[in-house]
């Protein structure tokens, strides 16, 4: 009874806006009329002209063309007769009622109002060239890149050692070199790279480093900065703490700084992003001040989370003292001894 009641007022709604669109727009008006026509009523829903038209009109141009066969455009329409008879029986035996389908429908729901919304008014060709030159200026740390080097090293226990070492490893190629770091170096977060440190700048830091990753020893990169040709090995072994390294020049990368021309269509993505989400967040905001969700935080207490197995916990990172996978798995177990049950609190 809803869905006809619903039904009626849409129709009427329908009808009083063909009838003002016909007043300021006679030709409009008869296109819309045309398109409103039904072609077949399933129940209070009816497949129209428009329908059918827009069912064509979204395939591709080259399979548009097959409809101009009546057999192959019946067959379209009664394919979109064929889904209303299906949702018609699904809401008889009450689908919409479904967990899974309301959850379905709110998600989309949801996609096209952020649709309408934002996407709809928020695109990237809104995003003014002053906005891209104003964030390239106040920026511009981003788009230049220091010098950086590569380096690889073998970390030994004793100064003696390393300069057993030193010349097998002047003379040694790059196979060689990362044979000889497998065999002898110390330095666990390196030597299953054939002791390869990666990029790295003149204050240690690696190439995409985090802020929590550690740096390059100083007296290596002191060591690797002062070479001058790619493959050259420092002349003698560096001390780093207790220990001595044999460092070789593996890569070097000059200082660039990228021009506003060639970082415009990057940076027109980055702020038509925070653009719309700054916008969705905002939204959000005022739907929660308008309508304050009642919230009991305390009743997340006896949520339970299955414990992670040890096959899935991840080996941490960074080229030197970085937590390893093994320090990883023990913290957590410790974890899980202190609280057996794994409750998630505030």
């Amino acid at each position: 009874m809803l869905r006809v009641g619903i039904a009626v007022l849409l129709s009427t709604a329908g009808a009083l806006a063909v009838a003002q669109q016909a007043e300021e727009d006679p030709q409009a008006a008869a296109n819309e009329a045309r398109r409103a026509r039904v072609y077949a009523q399933v129940g209070d829903a009816a497949v129209t002209v428009g329908d059918i038209e827009d069912a064509i009109n979204k395939q591709s141009p080259f399979l548009r063309g097959r409809y101009r066969e009546p057999g192959k455009l019946r067959e379209l329409a009664d394919s979109l007769i064929r889904f209303e008879l299906l949702a018609r029986e699904a809401a008889r035996q009450n689908y919409d009622e479904n967990p899974i389908v309301s959850r379905s429908v709110k998600q989309n729901l949801v996609q096209q109002l952020i649709r309408t919304q934002f996407d709809e008014r928020i695109t990237r060709e809104s995003i003014t060239d002053e906005e891209i030159l104003a964030y390239y200026t106040e920026h511009d740390d981003e788009f230049s890149r220091p010098e950086m080097v590569r380096a690889s090293h073998i970390l030994v226990d004793g100064e003696d050692t390393a300069r057993e070492l030193l010349g097998q490893v002047q003379e040694a190629d790059a196979r060689t070199f990362r044979q000889l770091a497998r065999q002898h170096s110390i330095d666990t977060e390196t030597k299953l790279r054939g002791g390869d440190l990666r990029y790295f700048t003149q204050d240690g830091r690696p190439s995409g480093a985090r802020e929590d990753d550690p740096p390059v020893d100083e007296a290596i990169v002191q060591a690797a900065f002062a070479l001058e040709d790619v493959g050259d090995v420092a002349a003698a072994p560096v001390a780093v703490g207790e220990h001595w390294s044999l460092v070789k020049l593996t890569g070097r990368r000059p200082a660039e700084t990228r021009t506003i021309e060639q970082t415009r269509e990057g940076i027109r993505l980055r702020l038509w992003r925070e653009k719309r989400q700054s916008g969705i967040e905002e939204f959000v905001r005022e739907l929660r001040t308008s309508h304050p969700p009642d919230i009991h935080v305390e009743r997340m207490r006896p949520i339970r989370l299955e414990a992670v197995a040890p096959a899935a916990r991840l080996p941490g990172k960074g080229p030197h003292g970085g937590i390893h996978g093994r320090q990883l798995q023990q913290q957590a177990e410790a974890e899980n001894a202190e609280n057996p049950e794994n409750t998630a609190t505030e």
